[in-house]
C-alpha cells in the first residue's frame, strides 16, 4: 500500500462489500465443507453433528468479522498458497475450524474458549487427531490472542487469519474495521476507540511492514463521524416488539445505542437485566432530558433518536414530544419506525398485568432470546 493514500478516502462510508457478501448460507456452508473435506489428512466425521455445530457457532448474530465468510477465506487461501504438505494443510484448516469457534468480544478469553471447545469435541466426539497435533493446534489458536507465533504452524496461521490487515487495500481495511466495529457496539466511543488505538499500536510492533495500514486506520477512527441512533425507552420489560424496532434500527445505522429512561411516572427504578437480554449493545441508563443525553453522545458521532411506533396514537404522541425537543435544541433529528402488524399488540404495561397472575411460563414468547447462546456452556453449544 502505497504511504501516499487518498485522505478522502478517510470519511467514506463505513460498509464495504466483502468477497462473499452475495452467497447465500448454504453456499458458504457448502464451500467450507468442501475444503476441508479435501484438506481433510486426519479423516474426519464431516457428516457427525460436531462439525455442523462448529459452523452454526459462526452464524451467532452478534458477529460481524468473525463468521462464516472469515472462515472460508482463510480456508481458501490455505488451500490456494499452504505447502504441499498434506499434514501442515490439515493442520491449518483445523486450527482455522477452531480458532474463532468461540468469538465474544466482552474480556480476552476467547482463545481460551474456543481452546476448551476444541478439547470437549475431542473427547466428546472422539476425534482421531493425534495428541502432539492437538497440542500444535492449541498453540496455535492461543497465540492468536497476542500474534505470537511460537511455531511453524502459528507462524503460516497468522499469515493468513491477518490477511486483510496485512495486505488488505484502503476498501478492504475499512469494511474490515466496519466489521470490528459493530462487533465491539457495546462499549461507547471513548473505550473503543482507546481498545483500537492500541490494537494498531501493538499490531504494528509485531508486524512493522504493516504500519502504513495501521496508521491509515488510526486516521480513519480519528476522522470519523459515526452515525448512531439512540433507541430510548423504559422499557420495563424490554420485550419482542422492541427487539424487532431495534433490528430495523441497525440497518439504518452504525450503531444503535439502547438509551434506558427513568420515569417517574412509570416508576422505574435502574434495572440491569437488559444488559444480560443485550450483552453484545450498548445499553445506557440516564436520567437527564432526552435533548441532554443526545447532545452528549453527539460529541463523537451523528445522533438521531429512534421511536418505534405501534399505531396512530403513538406517533400523535411523538410528534409532541418531538416539538418539545426541538423547541430545547433545534437540530435535533428523528426516525419513527413502525412496528411488524403481528407485534401491535404488545405493550411493557400489558406483559407486566400479565404478571399478576399465574400464567406458567406461557409469557416466555414475548421476551427475546436471540442471545441467550451467550449464556450458554462449552457442553450446551457443543454437546
Amino acid at each position: 500500500m502505497s504511504e501516499k493514500m487518498d485522505k478522502n478516502l478517510l470519511p467514506m462510508p463505513c460498509f464495504v462489500d466483502c468477497r462473499y457478501q452475495h452467497h447465500s448460507k448454504e453456499e458458504l456452508i457448502a464451500r467450507i465443507t468442501e475444503l476441508m473435506q479435501a484438506g481433510n489428512y486426519y479423516r474426519l466425521d464431516l457428516s457427525s453433528p460436531w462439525f455442523g455445530k462448529v459452523l452454526a457457532a459462526y452464524q451467532q448474530p452478534h458477529r460481524y468479522f468473525h463468521t462464516l465468510e472469515h472462515l472460508l477465506s482463510i480456508c481458501e487461501r490455505i488451500h490456494e498458497t499452504a505447502p504441499s504438505d498434506p499434514e501442515m494443510q490439515g493442520k491449518l484448516l483445523l486450527t482455522a475450524l477452531f480458532h474463532d469457534v468461540v468469538w465474544y468480544p466482552q474480556g480476552d478469553d476467547s482463545e481460551d474458549a474456543s481452546v476448551e471447545a476444541f478439547d470437549y469435541i475431542i473427547g466428546q466426539y472422539q476425534l482421531p487427531i493425534p495428541e502432539q497435533v492437538q497440542a500444535d493446534i492449541r498453540r496455535a489458536i492461543l497465540s492468536t490472542k497476542d500474534q505470537d507465533a511460537s511455531d511453524e504452524l502459528a507462524s503460516r496461521f497468522h499469515e493468513y487469519d491477518c490477511h486483510i490487515i496485512l495486505h488488505g487495500s484502503p476498501v478492504d481495511l475499512l469494511g474490515y474495521e466496519f466489521q470490528i466495529f459493530r462487533e465491539f457496539q457495546y462499549l461507547n466511543m471513548v473505550e473503543y476507540r482507546r481498545g483500537r488505538s492500541k490494537f494498531f499500536s501493538r499490531f504494528s510492533r509485531r508486524f512493522p511492514d504493516c504500519r502504513v495500514n495501521m496508521q491509515f486506520l488510526i486516521e480513519y477512527l480519528e476522522r470519523r463521524r459515526t452515525r448512531v441512533g439512540v433507541y430510548a425507552g423504559t422499557f420495563n420489560p424490554f420485550h419482542i416488539g422492541h427487539l424487532s424496532i431495534l433490528e430495523k434500527a441497525e440497518l439504518m445505522f452504525d450503531k444503535v445505542i439502547v438509551a434506558v429512561g427513568i420515569n417517574p411516572k412509570k416508576q422505574v427504578e435502574r434495572d440491569d437485566r437488559l444488559v444480560h437480554v443485550l450483552p453484545f449493545h450498548e445499553v445506557v441508563h440516564f436520567d437527564t432530558l432526552m435533548v441532554d443525553f443526545i447532545e452528549q453522545e453527539s460529541v463523537f458521532a451523528d445522533v438521531t433518536l429512534v421511536r418505534g411506533l405501534r399505531n396512530g396514537y403513538d406517533l400523535d404522541y411523538e410528534m409532541n414530544q418531538l416539538c418539545f425537543m426541538r423547541a430545547m435544541r433545534p437540530e435535533t433529528q428523528a426516525v419513527y419506525i413502525p412496528c411488524d402488524k403481528e407485534l401491535e399488540h404488545i405493550s411493557s404495561s400489558a406483559l407486566n398485568s400479565l404478571t399478576m397472575f399465574d400464567v406458567r411460563g406461557r409469557d416466555s414468547i414475548y421476551y427475546p432470546k436471540k442471545y441467550n447462546y451467550y449464556q450458554q456452556s462449552i457442553e450446551e453449544l457443543f454437546g
